[in-house]
């Protein structure tokens, strides 16, 4: 997991604090939210390690049971669920259907772009033609490329057909319209409108159109509390992991 929290900044951080603070949890918010700040004012390696540990111990707890948790506390055992584990548990309840082996970031990425895919194919045709169009992509070709792809997606054939940074749109507008669903419009607004103020030039153009995306995301609430935590937290996970690897490529 540290593979992935290692590339995360400060904002991701507080970010993901709003997301998963509550006071119904046994999840440490106030010690999260002192190494948050403590991060904002110096990202050093003793505060990364110290949020890292924090923030694992505390989604770990999130995706096992309390009485799980209380278990293996009380009989030695590591405490909260394997991070994978909860990775294929997110994907389960998302009907993610994707071969989702490798290191915890080739996880996240695949599951981040297999349900971004998933659900760009399950719109409804007047949807995926305005999708395109708000990303960049001309009327007459977002036409001619749903016609001729017939309700069949692919990443590679997404990015053949149109580039790299219009991909990269689409599923940053499905997952965060998806974790805006999740989590409640109030919250999504004003965790949304952080992100733009800090990190304009990576969801600038994020708003309220993503979240009237008819995705299938219903399910969701019958799923119990745990999976409104884990769901939003895995996929944002998900979604730093491929923004670092595109800065990087």
């Amino acid at each position: 997991m540290k593979e992935i929290l290692s590339i995360l900044t400060p904002t991701d951080y507080r970010f993901l604090l709003g997301v998963m603070e509550s006071p119904l949890n046994q999840t440490n918010d106030a010690r999260f939210s002192e190494l948050v700040e403590a991060l904002e004012t110096d990202d050093s390696k003793q505060n990364r390690e110290a949020i890292e540990s924090q923030f694992e111990e505390d989604f770990r707890y999130l995706g096992s049971s309390e009485l799980m948790y209380v278990f293996r506390s009380m009989t030695g055992e590591e405490r909260g669920a394997p991070f994978q584990s909860i990775a294929r548990d997110v994907a389960r309840a998302l009907s993610v259907d994707a071969n989702l082996l490798g290191s915890d970031r080739e996880i996240v990425e695949r599951l981040v772009e297999s349900y971004a895919t998933q659900q760009f194919a399950d719109l409804p045709p007047d949807e995926q033609q305005k999708l395109l169009e708000d990303l960049g992509v001309e009327e007459e070709k977002a036409k001619a490329f749903l016609a001729r792809s017939a309700g069949i997606f692919a990443l590679p054939m997404l990015i053949e057909a149109f580039n790299l940074v219009v991909v990269q749109g689409l599923i940053k507008t499905i997952i965060f319209g998806t974790i805006a669903k999740i989590i409640g419009s109030q919250l999504a607004g004003r965790l949304f409108a952080f992100l733009v103020a800090r990190m304009p030039w990576w969801v600038s153009w994020i708003g309220p159109a993503a979240w009237t995306l008819s995705l299938g995301w219903t399910a969701f609430d019958l799923q119990g509390p745990a999976k409104r935590k884990t769901i939003p937290v895995v996929l944002y996970l998900g979604l730093c992991s491929l923004r670092e690897q595109h800065q990087t490529d």
